[in-house]
């Protein structure tokens, strides 16, 4: 799964070295991450981490993105252990400028990798790591300090884990986080 998220993203970018606009953004966030408690226990609980995400022009308004995020808990509510998350997604966004704001959405695709953690795979059989399919959908907001500096305020998503839970084996979450946005330069490779 991680190598086909990979191929993906590889194989958008000569694309998207091409599109009108020759710039790399990174952003680098804080994020947190409002998860449910396991299967037949109540409430919720927050995992700390952050992410980074990289994208580059394929159209005017439209940017393939790669994304890894992480975060952590040390204790699962109901639960003798903690939780460690890392995302790896990728996919499109659409970017939309309304005055000195821009707005975006995306829908990214890939893998989580859970660890430190209980995950229930069958009756009776635990394991402390797993690797299933993920996917966030949601938007944020950008707007310019710099030239070369965006900050992004919020970031809003939707985020789907498929982590064995002895239930269903998906995790649906909303992650929310806050950052600032690079935007790198490319030199102009067309003639």
């Amino acid at each position: 799964m991680n190598v086909l998220v990979s191929l993906i993203a590889l194989a958008a970018l000569p694309v998207a070295l091409h599109a009108q606009s020759n710039t790399l953004e990174v952003n680098l966030r804080y994020s947190t991450t409002a998860a449910n408690a396991p299967p037949g226990s109540c409430g919720c609980f927050f995992l700390q981490g952050a992410a980074i995400d990289a994208s580059v022009p394929v159209q005017t308004r439209l940017r393939a993105v790669v994304e890894v995020g992480g975060g952590t808990i040390s204790h699962v509510p109901a639960s003798t252990r903690g939780l460690s998350e890392i995302t790896l997604l990728a996919g499109p966004r659409y970017s939309l400028p309304i005055h000195r704001v821009r707005l975006n959405a995306q829908a990214l695709f890939g893998a989580v990798r859970g660890f430190d953690s209980d995950f229930i795979v069958a009756a009776n059989t635990h394991t402390d790591t797993s690797t299933n399919f993920a996917m966030a959908i949601g938007s944020s907001v950008e707007t310019p300090i710099t030239q070369s500096i965006l900050l992004r305020p919020i970031q809003i998503d939707y985020l789907q884990t498929n982590l064995p839970n002895g239930i269903d084996n998906r995790q649906r979450n909303i992650r929310i986080g806050a950052g600032l946005t690079f935007r790198i330069h490319l030199p102009d490779t067309r003639r």
